[in-house]
């Protein structure tokens, strides 16, 4: 990569001075951590290791490595690693790597029966739970006792602080990754989680939320809820916007492995259609593009019920420009 050689050069052609109180380290080997074109580097030196693989399925995210395919053809992948990487500087660390196989499977390469084995069920990539399962059962009961964990705490302090914390911090956000990466859209504790966030809304608004008051916090701000998103609701266009986002990066990655078409999708997609959606063409990559049409459906079940011209009047006053400004974190402006 010429265009960065010499901006790599003027940071790392002689060693950095490290202050640690009177002591002084020299910084020698390696990116500075916290230096933005630190993993850049480091994946450009192993990337040439990657395409020495055999494996059907090679995958690499900065230092975590997935190899996939006939045991044979892994046993030597992974010899390749440990020889290679060593050259490098870099060595494997058996303890944080897994064999992953079904029941029964049998495995006589001493490299890999060196690994903790994990059935299908249990597995996860990047923090991700692939398939349903233990794995992701644990996930999610874990993602419950955070929420109700915090709910509890949130009441020790100001409301609107609360309340900010609760949509921007402890609710949809802090499992987006679940909803984008794994199959959670029937699952079980999604409506759990729903429950522990109605709970600590009514707490902290000290007020008890009926179906269709709940139906209009859950809304965005700009459509006049409160912000804090079902993830009941969330599921479904998550997924499908994270699935339709890597389409062509999965192809790519699948290209050589011999594997059905991602059922998933599939059902996903029908359950789409089943819901009176007409799938787009193209695909949409926008997980907004996905939600929007069940937040139309949320917004004109709510606006059906409202009875009197006051309640019209306070439903659209809400979804006016600046009415939600109060739950957003404030941004403070200090004039010299």
């Amino acid at each position: 990569m010429p265009e960065i050689y010499a901006f790599c050069h003027s940071a790392y052609s002689q060693s950095s001075t490290l202050f640690y109180g009177p002591f002084r380290v020299s910084s020698q080997v390696g990116p500075q951590q916290g230096d933005p074109v630190g993993p850049l580097l480091f994946c450009n030196s192993v990337q040439p290791l990657l395409n020495f693989m055999d494996s059907v399925l090679t995958l690499g995210f900065l230092d975590d490595f997935t190899l996939g395919g006939p045991v044979e053809v892994v046993a030597r992948d992974f010899s390749k690693v440990v020889e290679i990487g060593g050259e490098l500087g870099l060595s494997l660390n058996v303890s944080k790597c897994e064999l992953v196989s079904h029941v029964g499977f049998t495995v006589t390469d001493s490299l890999l029966r060196s690994f903790p084995r994990t059935c299908i069920g249990d597995i996860t990539l990047l923090g991700a739970p692939l398939f349903p399962g233990p794995s992701l059962d644990r996930a999610w009961s874990d993602r419950c006792a955070e929420l109700f964990r915090a709910s509890c705490r949130l009441t020790q302090i100001e409301s609107q602080e609360a309340l900010i914390l609760l949509r921007g911090s402890f609710s949809a956000p802090k499992v987006l990754h679940l909803l984008r990466c794994s199959p959670s859209v029937s699952h079980s504790a999604l409506p759990e989680f729903d429950k522990l966030l109605r709970l600590a809304v009514a707490r902290i608004t000290n007020s008890s939320l009926t179906d269709t008051q709940w139906l209009q916090a859950s809304l965005p701000i700009k459509d006049g809820g409160l912000g804090v998103r079902r993830v009941s609701s969330l599921a479904l266009p998550a997924f499908l916007a994270s699935a339709a986002g890597t389409a062509l990066l999965q192809a790519k990655i699948m290209a050589d492995c011999n594997v059905p078409e991602n059922l998933y999708w599939k059902d996903y997609l029908q359950l789409w259609s089943a819901f009176g959606n007409e799938t787009p063409d193209p695909l949409p990559l926008k997980q907004s593009s996905w939600d929007r049409p069940g937040i139309e459906k949320d917004r004109a079940s709510i606006e059906s019920g409202l009875s009197t011209p006051l309640k019209r009047a306070a439903f659209n006053a809400a979804r006016s420009c600046h009415s939600g400004d109060w739950l957003l974190p404030c941004q403070l402006l200090h004039v010299a």
